[in-house]
């Protein structure tokens, strides 16, 4: 090897991750073969979580199996959708099973790359070179898009789309156009950079993206015939099964939502933010039982070490006081102690406060009294303003309940709770005003609407929320032949030009 190359890996910190000990010294000595010098080892999953908090390494080599049911696919999903491993970081899986092309071809958060054991360290070299190369490429996008510099971000791709530089990486430089759209709101740009992707090679992902631009368009049955597409074609792409979950919350569907992130969380089962949607979506599906199961679950073995979130123990309080078991939602809101509530944010809060309410109304009436314009003013989040509004309703306080449930009709946001909202009015008897508020946002958005566009539906009943819409092209496959795959795809989704 040479001077030079010696002197790159002997800046990079890396992490070895593997459950067997001689495993571990193999993959050590690969890397100091290539000039490394500082390698630490993890033996296990959470183990690996807690040295990446300290310390975020350059290189992670980790084992695929890692022992009680966990793997490495999990390991960093859990890392990427947490944010503790930066762009910037590469992570190789390590494997002896050669079906593992089949796993990464259709994941989401895929490796930077993966290598088949038994493997040399020359072999091992080449694909770290690969994949560090591809970073430093990268480096000023990930830098851009951290400080949401997104001209400076754009502007990136646009200049190395059709450069010889960027040739290897087009399909990498597409989806980043297509997802930095989507951030900035551009649904139709979005929309459009996706189809790009499409005419060239039907990638799960990138029918996934044109899914969430339909979702964020409001179009809902056309997001979920081509999610429905994305989830038979790639039936280990858990994220797509998510995705659906949410758009069929839109539409008012809970039963299919539920049953779709119940699938998901079986094949996945370590996933704990799959869990934490199942409690959500089963809450909205008026199946407590599940809620409670699958928070508690989270609760009980919290991946990351610490002490579980607020916004965890509050779902659990839910999930008890849905299922009628107020001694349960008792305890649950008594082990939230006051010193954490001074940190936790305004959501949190609130929705402390209205369980409260819910779980003995008299000895909260004055608290909440106190807060609820302030409750109806501020910005919340689906799950604290519905506590908000029972909480309300439980006090009598039908000007809460109304002012809180017509903000989410003036947002558009009341579908995924539009049935629990309403029965919750019909208890308290005031469905008739429910029934008013659901018209007027009709009216409303009826006379916003564009002259010549065709009227928006009525806010729901929620299985009939859309309009009939074109099938969206991206569902036809281009014809001739796919692009053919580099011999080992980073992320299986990069084939060659």
């Amino acid at each position: 090897m040479s001077d030079s190359g010696r002197q790159r890996y002997g800046k990079l910190r890396f992490l070895v991750i593997d459950d067997q000990p001689a495993a571990r010294d193999g993959l050590r000595t690969c890397a100091q073969t290539m000039g490394a010098f500082s390698v630490e080892f993890s033996s296990g999953y959470k183990d690996a979580i807690a040295r990446v908090r300290r310390a975020v390494p350059d290189v992670i080599l980790c084992d695929y199996n890692l022992g009680e049911k966990r793997n490495g696919q999990h390991l960093l999903e859990e890392m990427r959708r947490d944010d503790l491993l930066p762009e910037e970081s590469v992570f190789i899986m390590v494997t002896a099973e050669k079906a593992y092309e089949n796993v990464v071809a259709t994941v989401e958060l895929g490796p930077d790359d993966y290598i088949i054991k038994p493997f040399s360290p020359d072999r091992l070299k080449f694909r770290l070179d690969r994949a560090l190369t591809r970073k430093q490429f990268f480096r000023p996008l990930f830098e851009a898009r951290r400080e949401r510099d997104f001209d400076a971000a754009n502007a990136f791709i646009e200049r190395h789309l059709d450069s010889e530089e960027g040739k290897p990486y087009r399909f990498d430089l597409m989806r980043q156009r297509a997802e930095l759209r989507l951030a900035q709101g551009d649904a139709d740009g979005a929309q459009q950079a996706y189809r790009d992707i499409l005419e060239l090679h039907p990638f799960p992902w990138a029918r996934a993206g044109l899914a969430r631009t339909l979702l964020q368009q409001n179009r809902l049955a056309e997001a979920r015939e081509l999610v429905d597409g994305v989830v038979e074609q790639a039936p280990l792409y858990f994220e797509a099964f998510d995705l659906k979950a949410r758009i069929c919350m839109e539409m008012g569907d809970h039963a299919e939502a539920q049953r779709t992130v119940e699938d998901a969380s079986r094949r996945s089962v370590r996933n704990h933010a799959r869990k934490r949607l199942l409690a959500d979506v089963a809450l909205r599906n008026g199946d407590a039982e599940t809620a409670r199961q699958a928070i508690a679950e989270v609760l009980e073995i919290d991946v990351l070490g610490g002490p579980p979130s607020i916004a965890d123990r509050l779902m659990l309080v839910r999930s008890h006081l849905e299922a009628g078991d107020t001694l349960a939602a008792e305890q649950a809101m008594q082990a939230i102690k006051p010193v954490e509530l001074e940190t936790a944010d305004l959501d949190d809060k609130t929705s402390h406060i209205a369980l409260g309410v819910r779980l003995d109304p008299e000895a909260g009436r004055a608290s909440f009294a106190a807060r609820s314009a302030g409750m109806v003013a501020a910005d919340l989040g689906l799950s604290a303003s519905v506590d908000v509004v029972l909480a309300a309703l439980a006090l009598g306080d039908a000007d809460t309940a109304r002012a809180v449930s017509w903000k989410l009709f003036e947002q558009g946001t009341i579908r995924p709770v539009f049935a629990q909202l309403r029965e919750a009015f019909a208890a308290g008897g005031l469905e008739n005003d429910f029934r008013d508020m659901q018209k007027r946002a009709a009216l409303e958005r009826i006379a916003s609407a564009k002259p010549g566009a065709e009227a928006p539906a009525e806010v729901p009943a929620p299985q009939d929320a859309d309009l009939p819409q074109a099938t969206p092209e991206a569902d036809n496959e281009p014809e001739g032949d796919a692009p053919q795959a580099v011999e080992t795809p980073a992320a299986g989704e990069r084939p060659a030009d």
